[in-house]
């Protein structure tokens, strides 16, 4: 007997660009502004570098955890709504004897190895009706806007792994929500969606260091 099977996998990608000072983000057409983020949302999002501004740029595969799971498959069901709303950043993303070679996260983390710094979205898009199922969140994080009291090693501040983040919108705290850095610790109803290391991207303010991350969820 013949069976018809489809998938329905929520997957992830991840676009880190490090740059000196900070890109230029295009948004696309507005779609329409989210009433309960009061963000609006767009049909695309460039991500716009000076080439000589450049440090690097690289794409990655995601980890979308457990509970990021659950999310989506409760949502289904009781229609609660957890918007993925902030995007966090940690340090502690690498093997201890070597910066540039990633741990491998597990389903089943629900933190990041070490938080160093979480806050709202900047750019969200939006792409469904066809062949394509897919959102994206961009976040521009400044070693600017970061104390060096955040980092776990101060002497050598880095940044190697990142989060999605959702929020209670309904029951919690409405968003903007205020940017938290370590150790101060976030609104309790914010959960880990998705995670990916990558190898330490050295972050010193004097550098005028930023990482800007387009981080896209899409169902296959």
């Amino acid at each position: 007997m013949n069976s018809m099977r489809d998938k329905f996998k929520v997957r992830g990608r991840v676009e880190i660009t490090v740059s000196r000072g900070t890109p230029q983000i295009t948004p696309g057409k507005l779609l329409f502004i989210n009433k309960l983020s009061n963000k609006p949302i767009y049909d695309s999002i460039g991500i716009h570098v000076d080439p000589s501004k450049l440090i690097s740029h690289e794409t990655l595969e995601n980890l979308v955890v457990n509970k990021g799971k659950d999310i989506v498959i409760e949502g289904l069901t009781t229609g609660n709504i957890d918007l993925i709303a902030r995007m966090a950043i940690g340090d502690r993303g690498t093997i201890p004897s070597d910066s540039t070679v990633p741990k491998v996260p597990t389903s089943n983390l629900d933190v990041l190895y070490n938080e160093v710094y979480r806050a709202d979205v900047d750019f969200f898009s939006l792409n469904t009706g066809g062949l394509v199922h897919e959102v994206e969140f961009v976040r521009t994080f400044s070693a600017l806007d970061i104390s060096i009291t955040a980092f776990s090693n101060q002497a050598n501040p880095v940044v190697n792994e990142v989060g999605l983040i959702t929020a209670d919108v309904i029951t919690g705290v409405a968003l903007p929500r205020p940017a938290v850095e370590s150790p101060a610790s976030p609104d309790a109803d914010e959960q880990l969606f998705a995670l990916r290391t990558f190898k330490s991207v050295p972050f010193e303010s004097a550098n005028e260091i930023s990482v800007t991350i387009r981080y896209t969820i899409f169902i296959e």
